[in-house]
């Protein structure tokens, strides 16, 4: 497939103390922590951050698109929650690591009918690039970068 606009998205992830990591990307910092007992509960865990990368971009097509279709509403939220078994990331082979489903849950307060809300929410779910990355499972490649 011919890519017409490729672009390089990056962070960079720092170990601070504990279990805190600094996320940082162009001039934006985020930190990642674990809760107690393992962590500071400075920040959002990963898992927790990726549920928010899609939220937020679910938001960001939702409220792009609803202007394109002139979708009237005075409020919109989106909720994400996931179901994630911490016994896989803990060695246990009969669970799978990760989650095991993801839900959006819109939160919607609009005079507009159901039919244009759908077509708007459809159109959401299918051209969100986060939610498209998710489905999809790029090819991912590991590089180790080692000074001594």
């Amino acid at each position: 497939m011919a890519r017409k606009s490729a672009k390089i998205y990056r962070v960079s992830c720092q170990v601070r103390e504990n279990y805190q990591v600094e996320i940082g990307a162009r001039e934006h910092l985020v930190i990642a922590d674990e809760p107690k007992p393992y962590g500071d509960n400075e920040g959002m865990t990963p898992v927790e951050l990726l549920l928010g990368a899609l939220g937020a971009c679910k938001t960001m097509v939702f409220k792009a698109y609803a202007a394109q279709r002139k979708l009237p509403y005075d409020a919109c939220s989106i909720e994400v929650e996931g179901d994630f078994d911490s016994a896989g990331y803990m060695g246990d082979p009969t669970v799978p690591i990760g989650f095991s489903e993801i839900r959006t849950i819109y939160h919607l307060t609009s005079s507009a009918n159901q039919t244009m809300i759908d077509e708007v929410i459809a159109h959401v779910e299918s051209h969100c690039p986060v939610a498209a990355t998710i489905d999809v499972a790029p090819k991912k490649r590991v590089e180790v970068k080692l000074k001594q």
